[in-house]
């Protein structure tokens, strides 16, 4: 693993750019916009309110929440590749676990499952998903080999 500290948190829009090139670099073609949260796992935390592509900061892991009615959408979440392994996520996910109150659905592959589990997600029927979850769930599905519907549920 990294020698520099670590922090994890959640950015703000004005970082977002820095985020997309992280994404951009795992391969994948969604980035984050609006009103999404999105939360990170970096060395050398950024001075408050600067963007991160101003200054040295490297992300190691990113995840992003998109809003919805009464709860977020789990979409993007890397760990840089040659960190994978050395709990990265788990400790992510632990953080935004703590905080976020509502509850949050996934589409994981399930090679995954046991990742989401440990997250404190459950395999969901997807009868019980919103019905926009439902939809895209279904047009998700049509396009990937094989997804699952897992959701972590506020207590």
């Amino acid at each position: 693993m990294t020698s520099n500290p670590l922090s994890i948190y959640e950015w703000q829009e004005p970082n977002f750019r820095a985020v997309n090139k992280f994404y951009k670099k795992q391969k994948h073609k969604g980035s984050a916009s609006g009103e999404e949260r999105v939360f990170v796992i970096t060395e050398n935390q950024p001075l408050a309110l600067e963007p991160a592509e101003n200054n040295d900061t490297t992300i190691l892991a990113a995840v992003r929440l998109v809003p919805a009615h009464g709860y977020y959408w789990l979409r993007s979440l890397y760990v840089e590749k040659g960190l994978r392994g050395q709990k990265l996520g788990s400790r992510l996910m632990a953080f935004v676990n703590d905080q976020v109150d509502i509850d949050i659905h996934c589409f994981p592959y399930p090679h995954l499952q046991p990742f989401y589990t440990q997250s404190g997600y459950e395999l969901t029927p997807l009868t019980n998903a919103p019905e926009p979850l439902q939809q895209l769930y279904q047009r998700y599905n049509r396009k990937a080999d094989s997804i699952l519907f897992m959701s972590r549920l506020a207590i």
